[in-house]
């Protein structure tokens, strides 16, 4: 009875924008030569919903997973019984259960597919640092602090002293509640910009979206340009979404660590953007979960260069997550269903491996430590993107050819021509 439930709560699939203009206008004439008529499309609210569910569904199943290790793992860690539980039995499991869910909950809605990966990804990285002893030792203090470490991939501010985690102060709730907002208004934007223009705003028809596309179009002005504003529409839709994961920690209390810290608008550096500004979150993760175990048998850049590997393939499973097709629909001759093509993310993380490698030597240069010195840190911060931009859709081509942006756009504002 519970499970047709839980399905019933699914019934509802946001893959056609069916929605109606709330409000309608013109633009002056010198911003388009015809007389269009635009308006604005209120988010659906229901998508939201599932979510939560869906997350909260995922967390039961990660603190399953979290007491477990806590009993049989943790305590025996570096041990034969230990690797055999975490290879074989834990790791394995929780790359399973994520489709397993996608197909009994039949959902479609790309944006609502990604957090799927959430089980995989705390389990997986929380295994392996129990397993090879590099998860912060406050966790470990109590069962109830495993559990929560394990029930959100957010990285929880936690208090050595009273070994629990630390309470949030209304006022950041309220000021990170703005941040929020402004993010979801802006993604809003952005997105509704791209979609206007088949997310080429600046043409390039060359470049293509759904493949390991190599070219000296990857140069052009075009496609860097049409670059620029898919990479700034990520960060507003990533910044939305794991934002929003946050601020429900916060309104259950707990104090959280900042996610993104302003990586196009602050950062100096390949090792800060990537390290101290991007999406703080997964690098937490990696960290702690692949570079610290790493670091325990190679060396300093052989574990940075592995570590931006495997999160490389760890982004292809969120992919293969986000783009799932259900085995009904394969076997219906699905027309609007995606494959991936394997590599592509992969490929662009070993890129930015290898930038970061490559940071110490060239920085020494008397050319950029003249940047270092003298451009203002936003003109820093933008080179940096450009250093991305040519091959950046090797990332998030899947996420306009496979339909997440048209995804997410059914939850979030959107202006568009009538």
């Amino acid at each position: 009875m519970a499970f047709k439930l839980l399905q019933r709560a699914f019934e509802q699939k946001f893959i056609v924008d069916d929605r109606e203009p709330v409000f309608t206008f013109k633009l002056p004439y010198y911003f388009f030569s015809d007389d269009t008529e635009w308006g604005i499309l209120a988010p659906r609210i229901e998508p939201w919903l599932q979510i939560l569910l869906f997350v909260v569904v995922q967390a039961v199943i990660q603190s399953i997973f979290a007491a477990f290790i806590y009993q049989f793992i943790v305590p025996n860690r570096r041990t034969a019984s230990a690797y055999i539980l975490g290879w074989g039995l834990c790791i394995p499991l929780s790359f399973y259960l994520p489709f397993a869910l996608l197909e009994f909950l039949d959902i479609r809605n790309r944006m609502m597919c990604l957090p799927a990966s959430t089980l995989m990804t705390c389990v997986t990285f929380r295994c392996i640092e129990a397993m090879y002893n590099t998860s912060p030792a406050v966790v470990e203090s109590s069962l109830l602090n495993y559990v929560a470490y394990y029930s959100s991939p957010v990285s929880f501010v936690w208090d050595d002293k009273k070994q629990c985690r630390k309470p949030v102060e209304y006022s950041k709730m309220a000021s990170f509640a703005g941040e929020v907002l402004f993010y979801f208004l802006s993604a809003s934007v952005v997105v509704s910009f791209l979609k206007h223009y088949d997310y080429r705003p600046f043409g390039g028809e060359i470049t293509q979206y759904d493949k390991f596309h190599f070219g000296w179009d990857l140069l052009s002005l075009q496609h860097l340009g049409n670059a620029y504003f898919h990479a700034l529409a990520v960060y507003l839709v990533l910044s939305t979404g794991f934002n929003l994961n946050a601020l429900n920690e916060m309104i259950k209390g707990a104090d959280v660590m900042r996610i993104f810290d302003s990586p196009f608008l602050k950062s100096r550096t390949p090792n800060e953007f990537w390290t101290e500004r991007w999406n703080l979150m997964t690098r937490n993760l990696l960290k702690t979960g692949v570079f610290l175990p790493l670091r325990q048998i190679s060396g300093p850049k052989l574990s940075v260069l592995l570590t931006f590997i495997v999160s490389g393939l760890y982004h292809e499973y969120v992919w293969m997550c986000t783009f799932y097709n259900q085995k009904h629909l394969l076997e219906g001759g699905c027309e609007d269903c995606h494959e991936i093509q394997f590599g592509r993310v992969t490929g662009f993380f070993f890129y930015t491996g290898v930038l970061l490698l490559l940071q110490r030597p060239l920085g020494k240069l008397a050319l950029f430590q003249w940047f270092y010195n003298n451009l203002p840190r936003p003109i820093l911060a933008h080179l940096l993107v450009l250093l991305h931009l040519p091959v950046a859709s090797w990332y998030y081509g899947d996420w306009i050819h496979g339909g997440y942006f048209h995804s997410f756009s059914i939850c979030v504002f959107q202006i568009q021509s009538i």
